[in-house]
């Protein structure tokens, strides 16, 4: 993972507390009214995709243009922060796009260690894999 890949991932987390309303601060107990609602948002945007979802392309390419439609997921998510949101959802294939082959998809997919045997939080270790760009960014949306 780059450098550059690092600092996003680990900035996205940090979105994702900022979107929760987590902050560094005394914890406190919700009173009634906060602990029975949240505010929610909805997001989608026209994806930047692949021209050809059939052809194979490098995991560089991949991430590259993963990378386009995962900036601008940044930004809506520090606008819903600012305006109170604490959980927002994105659709479901808005990052990567859709209509790839088994082949054509390999760029674009991130390795998972199957939680039986290993116990990992991308947000908490995002260096402790390779090829989980991915993964350790969108942690910091859910």
């Amino acid at each position: 993972m780059s450098g550059a890949s690092r600092q996003l991932a680990l900035f996205l987390c940090g979105c994702y507390v900022v979107a929760l309303g987590v902050h560094a601060t005394e914890p406190r107990v919700a009173d009634h009214h906060e602990a029975e609602h949240y505010m929610a948002a909805v997001y989608e945007h026209q994806s930047i995709l692949t021209p050809d979802p059939l052809a194979v392309m490098s995991r560089k390419q991949a991430l590259q243009l993963m990378n386009q439609n995962l900036d601008i997921y940044e930004q809506q998510v520090m606008i819903a922060a600012q305006k109170g949101v604490q959980i927002i959802v994105f659709p479901e294939d808005g990052i990567h796009g859709f209509n790839f082959t088994r082949t054509s998809v390999y760029p674009f997919l991130d390795f998972m260690p199957s939680p039986r045997l290993v116990r990992w939080n991308p947000c908490l270790e995002p260096h402790r894999f390779t090829d989980t760009e991915v993964s350790n960014m969108e942690a910091g949306f859910q």
